[in-house]
């Protein structure tokens, strides 16, 4: 694609509507605050309530950006910069007060379609290459116009003008922080936004990448976008690549405008700057001192009487109109994400060394204690019971805790990208990609089970076995799922989930005879996995056992086939295909739980204040 063309896609993904100021007045902002006070008295605790008071985050907050500005939102630890930022965003609600554009209210669709918002913290696909994390990305946010070729084109291009052509194949986990930061910037402006709000950009960054970031940032700001950042200790030569800045403090706007303008408010109110001090080191100081409370106010009452502080009047501007950001089709996105899952799954197979160790020695164990095991005599009933337990149990708890302890760290990108892709194509791609992985292992244990019960080799069988162990594989991935999907915290998902598998595993027969269960628990058995998958495989092994040996010198009642163990031990020789089916339905029930818990995720996202 020459040059012309680039331009020409590169101009086609601008905003027809433009807009030249962007106005924030007197927002405020309080949120809910546990009472330490109510706590501690006894009626609290004895009715069990939360008490709550309200606490005020923002009060009074004003100001207003033009085009191309880029604004350093600087202050104390606790002045509110994050939740300002937020709260311009529309990401936050308001108590009180507006934002507008040209004079007229901004929704929060409005707001979500010509802005980005880049967290604190990077989160980002690190198996992948810049080059092919543009390639997603443009995919989902502008694919459905364009050509691959243009799409391949536009997506160099940014990573061009920030400066990562030179690593474009180079995996994301190997990049610097300040690499990383400029390609989440490059991954935003795929949209063209035209407001910019990053939250610390900077963080964790040393004084040469940070410098690339701001430089960055100023480039996309000289071409009309507003940039907002919360920044901290920026330095002085970062500080001064801004050309606007708002100082806060305990929730207040102290100043807001131009760096020259700052130096001069500062200057009148007797803080004067010493000569090749950090300005920007000098203001936080001011306003962190003790005793800063009643000055902090003086200062925002003397800046309010300022004609600095004077907001300009916008009259007989029309209403600005953004189209709502459309996202790529269903299938369009399910096709890339499982394209991205199996790319990454591809090169982290055996990452996690541990996992396939712990694996491989089970199989090993199982072997050890069950090779040559005879199910034609009474001694081989119980060994062969248990390796069949034995390899339910391990394919169902490798599975499912695998995916607990996986999916968390995924659901971290799924969140961030909340504006990508949708939660049902992201969660069919997610649970498609897991099912490879989960059989592969699976197979692996039918096999030790195979060559532990049986001498001959017969496929029909073999593929019975195979059936049954992959049934109860997929069912762990919905089992684990469903677990880890609605709760975040991995201690917390494995302290529910020790008694769930105990009662689990009660239902399955093995510790417990299911014939002499009371009538109340009778039902119990059919909620739980271990019961379908152990009574079908089962099945498929007591089956083909027609005569068990009985010596006449045994001096206890002998069980003479394999339809006699099965029934000893509450298993019905005509269930096969009826577990299987409520394996199915098994599965089919936690993966909607699964998926109700994966949408919640994104609805339950919160903002730190």
């Amino acid at each position: 694609m020459d040059s012309y063309d680039s331009a020409k896609v590169t101009d086609s993904i601008e905003m027809t509507s433009q807009f030249s100021q962007l106005f924030w007045e007197n927002l405020s902002v309080t949120v809910p605050a546990e009472d330490d006070d109510c706590l501690r008295e006894r009626w609290c605790k004895f009715l069990r309530k939360k008490p709550v008071k309200t606490l005020n985050i923002l009060k009074g907050v004003s100001g207003y950006a033009e085009t191309g500005n880029m604004f350093a939102i600087l202050g104390p630890s606790g002045a509110g910069k994050t939740t300002f930022l937020a709260t311009l965003a529309r990401r936050l609600e308001l108590t009180s007060g507006a934002i507008k554009i040209d004079g007229h209210d901004v929704s929060r669709e409005t707001m979500t379609a010509i802005s980005s918002y880049i967290s604190q913290f990077d989160v980002l696909p690190s198996t992948l290459t810049p080059r092919e994390h543009m390639s997603f990305m443009c995919a989902l946010k502008i694919g459905s116009s364009y050509s691959v070729l243009q799409r391949k084109s536009l997506g160099e291009e940014f990573l061009r003008d920030l400066g990562l052509y030179k690593c474009i194949d180079v995996a994301i986990s190997k990049l610097s922080g300040g690499e990383r930061k400029r390609l989440s910037l490059a991954v935003e402006l795929v949209t063209r936004p035209k407001i910019f709000f990053l939250d610390e950009p900077t963080t964790g960054l040393d004084t040469f990448a940070a410098m690339h970031v701001v430089q960055s940032l100023k480039l996309i700001a000289s071409k009309g976008t507003i940039v907002f950042c919360t920044i901290h200790q920026p330095g002085m030569t970062i500080y001064n690549i801004f050309s606007h800045v708002i100082l806060m403090a305990d929730g207040r706007s102290v100043y807001f405008g131009t760096l020259r303008n700052a130096t001069n408010f500062f200057d009148s109110q007797n803080h004067h700057c010493p000569v090749n001090y950090d300005e920007s080191e000098y203001y936080v100081n001011i306003l962190s001192r003790r005793n800063r409370a009643d000055r902090n106010i003086e200062l925002c009452r003397a800046f309010s009487r300022s004609p600095l502080s004077t907001i300009p009047v916008v009259e007989n501007i029309p209403v600005f109109h953004a189209s709502p950001r459309k996202m790529s089709g269903w299938f369009v996105q399910f096709y890339w994400l499982l394209w991205r899952t199996f790319l990454q799954d591809k090169r982290t197979a055996f990452d996690n060394w541990v996992t396939w160790f712990s694996c491989a020695l089970s199989i090993v164990f199982v072997n050890i204690f069950y090779a040559g095991t005879n199910s034609s005599t009474q001694e081989g009933i119980q060994n062969a019971r248990g390796v069949l337990y034995l390899t339910i149990s391990e394919v169902i708890f490798t599975i499912a805790y695998s995916v607990v302890y996986e999916l968390p760290g995924e659901l971290v990108l799924y969140v961030r990208e909340n504006t990508v892709y949708t939660p049902g194509p992201y969660y069919l791609a997610t649970v498609l990609a897991l099912i490879p992985k989960a059989t592969f292992k699976a197979l692996l244990f039918t096999i030790a089970l195979y060559l532990a019960l049986h001498s001959e080799f017969s496929l029909l069988s073999f593929c019975s076995y195979c059936l049954c162990t992959t049934a109860a594989a997929i069912c762990g991935i919905a089992y684990g799922m469903t677990i880890s999907s609605w709760i975040a915290d991995i201690d917390i998902v494995i302290t529910i989930m020790i008694p769930l598998d105990m009662l689990f595993l009660l239902m399955a027969g093995t510790f417990y005879n299911l014939r002499t269960l009371p009538s109340y628990l009778a039902y119990f058995k059919y909620s739980s996995m271990f019961y379908y998958a152990t009574e079908a495989i089962s099945i498929v092994h007591w089956s083909e056992i027609e005569n068990i040996d009985c010596p006449a010198s045994r001096g206890l009642p002998c069980l003479s086939n394999g339809t006699e163990v099965l029934s000893e031990y509450g298993y019905n020789e005509n269930n096969f295909w009826w577990d299987m089916i409520g394996l199915l339905l098994l599965t089919i029930l936690m993966n909607i739980t699964a998926y109700l818990g994966t949408r919640r995720r994104r609805a339950s996202r919160p903002i730190a204040y």
